[in-house]
């Protein structure tokens, strides 16, 4: 029985409500752990950060092996000595033959990854490569609007400030990078980024699997809110809220009815880390207050619900590798109007399975919005496909038959090289 050691950023929605989580920020963990545990020859360890208990947590439910650590949170790319030591005690207890890192963007990746002598033994998977982000990050907004702003503590908290902070944990991203032998990407775009940090690495492709729910139903454009946007995340800027408002200012000059509906809450806009004060400034000057509306945390049940009834979901974002946003979108065949940027055109090719916009133009944006709205018959076919295309992608057995294989050959190359290192020995 093989032992698989988990480090992820984020409990388990079984467990999250247990350290004040709401909502699992990575859902699609869910899926592929679910298909996991039940599997006879392996044995999965989930291990993660929390804030509740200084003590170690450690629990087992329905065949999962879940191990809190205690982090205090800070910047993110702090390092701590302390919980250094209680990640490599944690490795020592359950002396795991394979180590699989969850994103690269905190520093508690980089304390394993420091910690584990082997590199071997370690299977990086990216998210986001938030070194790549941090060059984009204020992209489109008023350098004045970038250098002003407060925390809710009140301390200084601006998108310049943020911006540093995404620089520094993408230095740390770096290092993990640079580090490991294994990693899993995704995209086209992430196998170049990778490779031009690590030439060396071995790098697998493994699509993710959405949440449960996104496998049933079908969005259907007779049964649509017409005129209506969905817009998965906004309160920061690598999601481009600002340059979404810019378009669907051009939007509403030809469609007065249409509205957007945006996933979070509202409440960002009084944060004060000057993002929001800029978002709420564009607001006002484009007369939109009533136009915007925040839906709140969203569960997976009510996104599902929200997005076959909108006629178009719209991702604005500067930069995404492979949003699961759209994953879950084309999953149900909701039409979806992204930019150009990054991993995107590896799940969408532009005019079939969706409409891609070139760069952060918002005129191009606008007239991606304008399609849709327009063409119904021409929808209903990048309906069809999109879903087609995502039954590939998102096939959930496919996706485990090719993790499992991965665990396989990251176990099979090392027990060869060290059959090699003893006979070397002999």
């Amino acid at each position: 029985m093989k032992k698989i050691m988990w480090l992820c950023n984020t409990p388990l929605p079984e467990i999250r409500l247990e350290f004040g989580v709401k909502i699992c920020g990575e859902g699609w963990l869910q899926g592929i752990s679910d298909q996991l545990r039940e599997q006879k020859d392996i044995e999965l360890h989930y291990v993660f950060p929390q804030s509740k208990n200084t003590k170690l947590y450690h629990t087992t439910i329905n065949n999962i092996s879940f191990w809190g650590f205690y982090s205090n949170g800070g910047k993110g790319y702090e390092f701590s000595g302390d919980r250094q030591q209680t990640i490599n005690s944690i490795i020592r207890k359950i002396q795991p033959d394979i180590i699989h890192i969850f994103g690269t963007e905190f520093a508690h990746s980089l304390e394993c990854m420091r910690t584990v002598r082997d590199k071997r033994d370690v299977i990086v998977s990216t998210q986001g490569l938030i070194s790549e982000l941090a060059k984009v990050y204020m992209e489109g907004i008023p350098l004045i609007n970038c250098i002003f702003g407060r925390s809710d503590s009140g301390g200084w908290n601006s998108l310049l400030s943020q911006k540093y902070q995404f620089y520094r944990r993408g230095k740390n991203e770096k290092e993990i990078l640079k580090k490991a032998v294994n990693v899993i990407g995704r995209t086209d775009w992430d196998k170049k980024c990778i490779k031009a940090i690590n030439p060396g690495c071995q790098y697998f492709y493994c699509s993710e699997t959405m949440r449960e729910p996104f496998y049933e139903g079908r969005w259907n454009i007779d049964r649509v809110e017409r005129y209506s946007i969905y817009i998965s995340q906004a309160n920061y800027p690598i999601k481009g809220l600002h340059i979404f408002i810019k378009a669907f200012r051009k939007v509403l000059q030809q469609y007065p009815q249409a509205v957007a509906y945006v996933a979070g809450k509202r409440k960002f806009l009084q944060s004060g880390d000057g993002y929001g004060r800029y978002i709420q400034k564009l607001l006002k000057k484009y007369e939109m207050t009533e136009k915007i509306i925040f839906l709140g945390i969203l569960s997976a049940e009510q996104v599902k619900a929200r997005m076959l009834k909108v006629h178009v979901m719209v991702m604005p974002s500067l930069l995404e590798n492979s949003p699961n946003s759209i994953g879950e979108a084309i999953l149900l065949g909701t039409p979806v109007v992204a930019a150009d940027v990054g991993g995107i055109p590896s799940l969408i090719q532009h005019g079939k399975e969706g409409i891609l916009y070139s760069g952060h133009k918002v005129s191009s944006l606008a007239r991606g919005i304008e399609y849709i709205f327009e063409n119904d018959d021409a929808v209903r076919r990048i309906s069809f496909r999109a879903r087609k295309r995502a039954r590939q992608l998102y096939d959930r057995e496919q996706n485990l038959n090719q993790l499992i294989s991965i665990y396989e050959k990251v176990t099979d190359q090392k027990n060869f090289h060290f059959s090699k290192e003893k006979k070397g020995n002999e």
